[in-house]
């Protein structure tokens, strides 16, 4: 099937769901797309000798001035809402649910609104393998906990993140990481 037979609506459609699929990735491999785009820029405005450029303490103002961080999240793509991700994988609202209830998949909760992250629509991580480490997470981790647990590099894994980790399958190591996660949340409460 030729692209220009695909009706506009549906392409469009194809091409976002391409789109989020790469976000997911980009975030298991802790790819930092936005600071990518600002050395470019950066780059690009030395070579044409431009004098002002974009400092990294203009942006973190920036993001000062737009909340708490957590809905750059959803704008950049790596957080879904719920009818997105179901729009992306094909699964319906019910199966989603039933996902969740399994916990196989997490969701974040912001704004009275269920996002499911991103990284769950790449095939690098069998969903199994989610699994296995949600529940060891804990019921008592929120999505954002888990989320933090999941993207945020850790010393006791070579100071690679979790998705990393999992995307070359040591899925024991961050097994064990996840387990002391959630002994050391316990013990906090």
């Amino acid at each position: 099937m030729a692209l220009l037979d695909i009706p506009d609506e549906e392409l469009g459609r194809l091409i976002k769901n391409r789109v989020w699929q790469i976000v997911g990735v980009a975030t298991i491999l802790n790819l930092d797309i936005q600071s990518m785009r600002e050395e470019e820029e950066k780059l690009r405005k030395r070579a044409s000798r431009i004098s002002k450029q974009q400092t990294p303490r203009e942006d973190s103002t920036q993001r000062t001035l737009e909340g708490s961080g957590h809905s750059a999240l959803v704008r950049e793509g790596k957080l879904l809402r719920a009818e997105d991700f179901c729009r992306a994988t094909g699964i319906t609202e019910k199966k989603l649910n039933k996902y969740l209830a399994a916990e196989r998949i997490f969701s974040v909760e912001m704004a009275k609104e269920t996002y499911i992250p991103a990284f769950f629509l790449s095939s690098l991580i069998h969903r199994d393998v989610f699994a296995k480490v949600i529940r060891r997470l804990g019921v008592t981790a929120s999505g954002l906990e888990k989320w933090h647990f999941f993207t945020t590099p850790i010393a006791d894994l070579g100071g690679s993140t979790p998705l990393q980790r999992l995307a070359i399958a040591d899925v024991t190591v961050v097994a064990k990481a996840a387990s002391g996660f959630a002994k050391h949340k316990a013990a906090k409460t």
